[in-house]
């Protein structure tokens, strides 16, 4: 997707971080009209806890919040140290441009995403 203004804004850097032509790749974590929080190193959904074995827990707490319509919750996986809705809220659907269907890292593991 590309950044949305609310992550230009909160970007403290001028750079091709938040540059038009730069795209992220993030994981749908939550849609329109679900609740979403972080808590003691878990991701809830809707009140339940997400099992996510291929990303690092969290190590802060966000929300509750519900997700607008026409909006989604993204996360990376190294949630820690990534510049996602935690950081900056919700994204617009109209900023989606695609979406992974191929893992190259790590090389152990490449190969296509199964959705």
């Amino acid at each position: 997707f590309r950044p949305p203004p609310a992550a230009r804004k909160t970007s403290k850097k001028k750079s091709k971080t938040t540059s038009n032509k730069l795209v992220f790749v993030k994981r749908v974590v939550a849609g329109p009209g679900d609740e979403v929080y972080v808590h003691d190193g878990i991701v809830y959904v809707n009140g339940h806890p997400r099992r996510e074995p291929f990303a690092d827990a969290p190590l802060y707490s966000w929300g509750p919040h519900v997700v607008p319509p026409d909006c989604l919750f993204v996360l990376g996986d190294n949630r820690n140290k990534s510049f996602d809705s935690h950081v900056w809220g919700f994204l617009p659907k109209d900023y989606v441009v695609g979406h992974a269907i191929l893992r190259y890292w790590p090389p152990d593991r490449v190969g296509q995403i199964e959705f």
